[in-house]
């Protein structure tokens, strides 16, 4: 009779497993992203930026799946869209047909991916994709794309300082800061500081303008303020996030 029971048990325990268990996987740039962030972006003057997805199929049953997209935050005068077998203008937010992966198959680098149009506009946003079985939707993947878009130029008043960090959130080892200053300033440096004032990195600033690298692979995960200073002047300071 016990071993009765716990056969059951056993039993009910993979039933549920295989019920509730995530089929697909999502990488990007040959890393699994499921359920994870990536960034992308850069100059306002480039026509599009685009990141590829390849849709694994980890279960031993082909699946018909769907995407849809969440744009949490947008830049104003900006558009994207989606692909996922076909492509889908700016407005669709799901995908109308389901696209049939087979057991243990993977899409291929044209099937899937995001476009972000920036139009000439600057400032952050960010899109979250969800891709799920079309049977079954509670079986999914998601992945949040954090796209920043910086000025092509950066335009000042007289003693302003022009800074702007991407990517932001940073997700590896360093990101970059674009600066601009004024004609009348010099002797410019860089700092970095935790939520706390405490200033955990600084750079000396040759040149008017121009873009630098700030290491952070050694810096706790959290909430950062970086800004430019220069003969006194100093940029507004802004967050950057560390993950």
């Amino acid at each position: 009779m016990k071993f009765k029971f716990i056969l059951i048990l056993s039993i009910l325990t993979t039933s549920s497993l295989l019920i509730h268990g995530q089929s697909l996987s999502l990488h990007y740039n040959g890393e699994d992203v499921s359920n994870g962030e990536i960034s992308i972006g850069g100059s306002a003057s480039a026509s599009e930026y685009k990141a590829i997805f390849i849709i694994t199929n980890v279960s031993d049953a082909a699946v018909a799946v769907k995407a849809k997209k969440t744009v949490r935050a947008d830049i104003e005068g900006s558009y994207n869209t989606f692909c996922l077998g076909s492509c889908f203008p700016p407005e669709t937010v799901e995908s109308p047909d389901s696209h049939v992966i087979g057991a243990g198959e993977s899409t291929g680098s044209d099937e899937f991916y995001m476009q972000f149009y920036p139009e000439g506009n600057s400032g952050d946003a960010q899109i979250a994709y969800e891709v799920f079985v079309a049977d079954n939707p509670d079986d999914k993947v998601t992945v949040t794309v954090n796209i920043a878009i910086w000025p092509t130029s950066i335009t000042l008043n007289n003693n302003e300082i022009g800074v702007k960090a991407y990517p932001n959130p940073v997700a590896g080892q360093a990101f970059y800061v674009e600066y601009s200053l004024p004609s009348n300033l010099s002797n410019a440096k860089l700092s970095l500081y935790n939520l706390l004032g405490v200033r955990v990195y600084e750079q000396a600033v040759s040149g008017k303008n121009g873009t630098i690298e700030v290491p952070v692979h050694q810096l706790p995960k959290g909430i950062y303020l970086y800004s430019v200073n220069a003969d006194g002047a100093k940029s507004k300071a802004k967050r950057i996030m560390v993950k």
